[in-house]
């Protein structure tokens, strides 16, 4: 009936993934502060939203590929029965 499913544990690194995500907007409001001159407040929203999201996924790809600290772990599959 269920032929091929499995189920399974997965393992997430909850402080480092606070950490990436305010190393990241610490350094977005840090480029932004050096970089960004006079603009509307919601241009300043919009650009720190996209570079710390960019920062954060960068983070967590350099992380979990590059340097073989994984944030998320399949721990255990398992079938279900």
């Amino acid at each position: 009936m269920f032929g091929g499913v499995y189920g399974g544990w997965i393992l997430v690194d909850v402080r480092l993934l606070i950490f990436l995500a305010l190393l990241s907007s610490g350094v977005s409001t840090l480029l932004l502060a050096l970089l960004v001159r006079r603009r509307v407040w919601h241009e300043y929203v919009t650009l720190f939203t996209a570079t710390t999201t960019i920062l954060f996924l960068m983070g967590l790809l350099l992380l979990q590929t590059v340097l073989d600290y994984p944030v998320v772990v399949a721990r255990d599959f398992f079938p279900i029965r």
